[in-house]
């Protein structure tokens, strides 16, 4: 796994795993992009994520949109399950929000409109601790359906006076 993506599944900084890698305490795997092994991180994040989720990382992590972007739901519906209350290992500081927004901002860059659908509803939820989520939630809402997203037309339509 790259170093991005287990600093964002484990709340600690790229340049710490490049510590770790640097002092052999991670060891470095054949593939240069896949440095830490998925069993370097224990965290309330890789629990959420389950196996379906551990099935979709290693291509999320390769760029693959799609599997970004259903990496990014699973650790979105673990939070909202929660009841906004954003889960994170006290220990490592990785949190379920952050993580879910690395993934689906990622395959959002890419055009991935169930992304964009799952950012807005993040923002709408007020779970992204910025004060201009409402804005951002619409944005995103927008943006799902211009990418033709057909639930987030529909919401769009809702809100739009006839």
């Amino acid at each position: 796994m790259s170093l991005n993506a287990a600093a964002a599944l484990s709340g600690r900084s790229v340049r710490t795993w490049q510590r770790r890698v640097e002092e052999g305490s991670v060891q470095r795997l054949a593939d240069a992009r896949a440095c830490v092994p998925v069993r370097a991180l224990q965290s309330v994040v890789m629990q959420a994520l389950g196996e379906e989720g551990l099935q979709w990382l290693e291509s999320a992590d390769g760029g693959d949109a799609l599997a970004q972007a259903q990496v990014g739901a699973l650790l979105a519906l673990a939070a909202l399950q929660l009841g906004g209350r954003d889960e994170c290992d006290e220990r490592a500081g990785a949190c379920l929000i952050q993580a879910a927004l690395y993934f689906l901002e990622l395959a959002a860059q890419q055009g991935e409109a169930d992304a964009m659908h799952w950012l807005g509803l993040l923002h709408a939820a007020g779970l992204c601790g910025d004060d201009a989520g409402e804005a951002l939630a619409l944005m995103w809402l927008a943006k799902a359906a211009t990418h033709g997203h057909a639930l987030a037309r529909e919401q769009l339509a809702g809100l739009m006076p006839k």
